[in-house]
């Protein structure tokens, strides 16, 4: 399989006011880490990675984001607000159309990422054109093709199908914008890159 512009698999972790994720929505949210990984459009080999946490302005990270993430308010009291590392992050992307931006369940991380580009005053769409790939897609063309329940399922779940799970830390960014490649790779080549 050959794309016609590398992958770059985003993911990210948030903190949100409340315990009670029904109504933690993108506009309750706040970025507390970015991480990414840039696939060759020809291999789907990870070229590069981002990886940066983030102080959060609007939603402090309250316990049980702790609990889930891993990521404490110490370790980000120092970092960088969104201004800071979404600009870092947006000029490692590149320039428009060089690549294409891929999430596992893209239907959460794109739009926090465009609402807290804007907040900020950076140009998502000079670096990020159209859509996002969804890689949940993915994930459901393969376990369906290889006679497993498509519904009601999670990164890690999935991971486990793929016999991939012990290979990764699950929700902290980078690790899981690895495991997301890791799907469109076993998907596409049959076997998860190193």
């Amino acid at each position: 399989m050959r794309y016609t512009t590398d992958i770059v698999v985003i993911d990210l972790e948030a903190t949100c006011p409340s315990e009670d994720q029904g109504n933690n929505t993108i506009d309750r949210s706040s970025i507390i880490e970015i991480g990414a990984v840039r696939l060759d459009r020809r291999s789907l080999e990870i070229t590069e990675t981002f990886s940066e946490l983030v102080r959060p302005e609007d939603y402090p990270i309250v316990p049980f984001i702790t609990d889930i993430t891993g990521i404490s308010p110490d370790m980000v009291k120092d970092k960088d607000t969104f201004d800071v590392v979404g600009r870092k992050f947006l000029e490692w992307y590149g320039p428009r159309n060089k690549a294409i931006i891929a999430a596992f369940g893209a239907y959460y991380d794109i739009p926090l990422l465009r609402k807290e580009c804007a907040r900020y005053g950076l140009d998502y769409r000079t670096h990020i054109a159209g859509g996002a790939f969804d890689l949940r897609a993915v994930a459901t063309a393969w376990l369906a093709t290889n006679n497993h329940r498509t519904s009601g399922l999670t990164l890690n779940s999935i991971l486990e199908k793929m016999d991939l799970a012990d290979r990764f830390t699950a929700h902290r960014a980078v690790e899981d914008a690895k495991a997301a490649a890791a799907v469109l790779q076993l998907h596409h080549l049959g076997r998860a890159l190193d």
